[in-house]
C-alpha cells in the first residue's frame, strides 16, 4: 500500500509545484486541468498538463480487472501519465483539440479494492490486485462538455507482489465535464 500512497503523493505534488517551461518551443495544446465524472462506471478523473504533449493524472472509481485468474468489478483507483501524440495535427487539419482530444500513449498503474468487489470470481484472501501496463488509447471532448474515451493494451497483474501474470486491459468511458466552456474556434494553449 505504501507504493500506490507514494504514487498519489508524487502526482498531487507534481500538479501544485510544476513549472510551464515550454517557451519558444511553439503552441502547447493540452488543457491546464482536466477534471471528468465518468458516467458509465460512477467516478471521477483529473488530468493535468504537465508538459509539451504530456498530462498525468489520477482517476477514483469502479472499474473492471481482468486478470488470467478470472475477473473483478470493484472500486479502484488509477494513477496514469499519457502522451498526446497528435494534437498538432489535429489542430492544423482545424479539428477540435479542446479537453485533450486526440490519440495518446499511457502508463498506468490501478490498484483494485477487490475485498469490496460488486462482481467476480477472484479469490478475496484481504489481498488487493494491482495492474501495471501500458495501453494506447483516444479521447474526444464534445462543445456540451460530454466525453468519449477508450483505452486498450496489457500490463502485469500482481497481488502483494506476487505476479498473477500478463494480462489485457481495456476501459471505456463517456464522461462530462461540468468546468468545460464552450471554445468555438479556440486552441487552448499554456506558457
Amino acid at each position: 500500500m505504501r507504493p500506490t500512497l507514494f504514487l498519489l503523493v508524487l502526482l498531487v505534488s507534481f500538479s501544485l509545484f510544476s513549472q510551464r517551461t515550454e517557451r519558444g518551443f511553439g503552441p502547447v495544446y493540452l488543457e491546464r486541468n482536466n477534471f471528468q465524472f465518468n458516467l458509465l462506471m460512477p467516478g471521477f478523473q483529473y488530468e493535468f498538463g504537465l508538459a509539451r504533449n504530456l498530462t498525468v493524472g489520477a482517476e477514483v472509481g469502479l472499474s473492471l480487472a481482468t486478470p488470467t485468474e478470472g475477473y473483478s468489478l470493484a472500486p479502484a483507483y488509477r494513477a496514469f501519465s499519457r502522451y498526446y501524440h497528435n494534437l498538432k495535427s489535429r489542430a492544423s487539419q482545424n479539428k477540435n483539440v479542446t479537453g485533450n482530444s486526440g490519440n495518446y500513449f499511457s502508463v498506468s498503474f490501478q490498484q483494485y479494492f477487490v475485498e469490496w468487489e460488486l462482481a467476480g470470481n477472484l479469490d478475496n484472501e484481504g489481498r488487493d490486485l494491482n495492474f501495471l501496463g501500458v495501453l494506447y488509447g483516444i479521447q474526444r471532448t464534445y462543445n456540451n462538455g460530454f466525453a468519449f474515451g477508450a483505452e486498450v493494451g496489457a500490463g502485469n497483474y500482481f497481488r502483494n507482489r506476487i505476479s498473477g501474470g500478463i494480462g489485457p486491459a481495456v476501459n471505456f468511458k463517456i464522461s462530462w465535464n461540468p468546468f468545460h466552456k464552450r471554445k468555438q474556434n479556440r486552441i487552448p494553449e499554456f506558457d
